[in-house]
């Protein structure tokens, strides 16, 4: 068995040789829900994965499609990945005018940043594959079908009878990805009318960047401050659950109070550890409400935008 060095130096040969990385994103608070249901986001993923496939100059590592924004982790020159949003774009805009959908796409923009060593490019995969799961509890990291993240270190996944388009038939395939040219993406395949995420994202890419599969897992919970960082980055509202939350703060409180009991703090230390939560961790209002168990008129004062 390789030592920890040994499997470090591994992931540091991967990030050299496969990069630059990058981190492409939207802003969902400017942009309005686009996808809207079950049928919609099979067609955004499956324009992401016509795009993708097409694509002979940048690679998806992960992805998160959101309803109202999406994040890509990729590789290549940034003037590439934005081409490749462009493209994507462009694509869906179509395919959605096609079945009658209206939508205003001008907001729909996308900014880019560069990830520059691996521990940036670890968190970043993480923080993208949590971005349903901080934002519904329905979801953990693992079962949110829109995304690369249900195929981090999944083997099962490959199990699955997954056809290529070819296999499909030209006229079925047509319909399913709304593209004449089959022959171009016939490396795409589906699972039933769903496109399947290996088949388009380098997953396996994104697993280099891990020790193994026990080091991705330890750390989708446990880097709060990484993702505190990356949140400020991307001007993103939530990134912590509840739970998450609850830990940071009884973390703050002993550090600062020597008091792991927040329901005994002094309304002058739950002010001060609203605070934190606050500008640190982008503590909701709610968030907090829910927490220190302080008053929303009181939190209204505190943070009044």
């Amino acid at each position: 068995m390789s030592s920890f060095t040994e499997k470090e130096r591994e992931c540091e040969m991967a990030f050299d040789k496969s990069g630059p990385f990058w981190h492409l994103y939207t802003d969902g608070r400017i942009m309005t829900d686009f996808l809207c249901c079950e049928e919609d986001f099979k067609i955004a993923m499956t324009a992401l994965a016509v795009t993708a496939i097409l694509s002979t100059k940048v690679l998806i590592i992960t992805f998160e499609l959101m309803s109202n924004h999406l994040h890509l982790i990729m590789s290549g020159d940034s003037e590439d990945c934005m081409e490749f949003f462009s493209s994507f774009k462009t694509r869906l805009r179509k395919v959605l005018l096609s079945l009658g959908r209206i939508i205003d796409w001008d907001p729909f923009c996308a900014e880019i940043l560069p990830i520059e060593t691996l521990t940036a490019l670890r968190n970043e995969i993480i923080y993208v594959n949590r971005n349903a799961f901080v934002a519904n509890p329905q979801y953990t990291p693992f079962n949110y079908p829109w995304g690369g993240g249900t195929a981090y270190f999944t083997p099962c996944i490959h199990a699955l009878p997954a056809r290529s388009v070819k296999e499909i038939g030209f006229n079925k395939s047509r319909k399913l990805t709304h593209f004449r040219e089959i022959k171009l993406i016939e490396k795409l395949e589906f699972v039933g009318d769903t496109a399947h995420i290996p088949s388009f994202c380098r997953i396996d890419i994104g697993e280099q960047m891990f020790r193994d599969a026990r080091s991705y897992f330890n750390s989708l919970t446990r880097n709060a401050e990484a993702f505190s960082q990356i949140a400020e980055r991307l001007k993103d509202t939530v990134f912590l659950t509840d739970d998450e939350m609850y830990a940071a703060a009884v973390k703050c409180a002993k550090q600062a109070f020597d008091n792991q009991q927040l329901a005994t703090l002094s309304p002058d230390q739950k002010i001060k550890l609203s605070k934190e939560l606050h500008f640190k961790y982008n503590a909701s209002k709610q968030q907090i409400r829910r927490i220190l168990r302080l008053d929303l008129t009181l939190l209204n004062e505190l943070f009044p935008t």
